[in-house]
């Protein structure tokens, strides 16, 4: 199973949710595009969402941020001309493509197999649908050094006092890893993933540790203010999990991140090489695409 993430990321969050994610990609890191492998578990027998107990309205991934997507304007030709003095970024996506999934934090399997452990939000929700919280939308991905990755739901691996009791186990190299997210609800970036295999405790960081950790794999750009950009593979949910789509996504996350902050997510495919702007995004500047190469200019 080889697939190919997307951003999805968040920053201090992702988000954000997709992040310097900007070491170029290693020949090994080429998933393909296909399901992801979701870790599979029943829902602990302590869960109120299964006894019909009301679980306390409190977003602990807001840390992760909140996505907008900007309405796309096709420019004139004229306007999309524009010389070297004018532009502000230029970067080949493909360089940083699904970097996000990367990032600083991790853990080693007892065969010295390097796993990432990256956070990542889908474009819907559980049922297929666009109608539910943002916190139903994010997912943990573990990602090898082979270029497999695991998604889990992370709604489905909180523990929250007596509202919530949740864990998933994946297998990696034939060895067994238990994820937890133990809730802070009174100060939500705080609440700590903790991934445990047969030799104790493989990592614990909190939300926001990750979160920091996948917006560091970002490319700083800066248009009047400051961001960290990202580039992958759009990432959907169904019953069985996550996948990756082939639909490729630019992610623009303000950083610093500070909590519930609103990254941007634009389609790749709506940048077009004549010139793209995104009026309710930043006015003043144009985006091309042209043969794998972003470039970002004054209007």
């Amino acid at each position: 199973m080889r697939p190919m993430p997307a951003l999805i990321i968040s920053g201090s969050l992702l988000l954000a949710p997709l992040a310097a994610l900007l070491a170029q990609q290693d020949d090994a890191f080429k998933p393909a595009l296909a399901a992801g492998a979701a870790a599979v578990a029943s829902p602990a027998s302590g869960d109120p969402r299964t006894q019909g107990q009301a679980v306390p309205d409190v977003d602990l991934f807001s840390c992760f941020g909140y996505p907008s997507a900007p309405e796309a304007v096709q420019l004139p030709e004229e306007r999309g001309v524009k010389g070297p003095a004018d532009v502000v970024f230029s970067l080949k996506l493909d360089t940083i493509k699904n970097a996000y999934l990367r990032p600083s934090l991790g853990f080693v399997t007892g065969s010295g197999t390097r796993v990432y452990v990256s956070g990542t939000k889908a474009t819907n929700c559980p049922d297929g649908g666009t109608s539910c919280k943002d916190s139903d939308k994010f997912f943990l991905v573990l990602t090898t050094a082979r270029g497999d990755s695991y998604f889990i739901r992370a709604m489905d691996i909180v523990n929250w006092g007596i509202f919530m009791s949740g864990s998933r186990t994946v297998t990696i190299d034939g060895e067994n890893y238990v994820a937890k997210v133990y809730a802070n609800a009174s100060a939500p970036a705080d609440s700590r993933l903790e991934i445990k295999g047969p030799r104790g405790v493989a990592l614990s960081a909190t939300l926001k540790q990750i979160g920091d950790a996948v917006a560091a794999k970002g490319v700083d750009v800066r248009l009047g203010s400051a961001y960290k950009l990202a580039y992958g593979n759009e990432i959907v949910q169904g019953p069985r999990g996550g996948s990756f789509t082939s639909k490729m996504l630019v992610l623009l996350i303000p950083y610093p991140v500070v909590d519930a902050s609103t990254y941007y997510i634009f389609g790749a495919s709506e940048i077009k090489p004549s010139g793209t702007a995104f009026p309710s995004f930043h006015a003043g500047y144009g985006f091309k695409l042209d043969k794998g190469v972003l470039a970002i200019y004054k209007l």
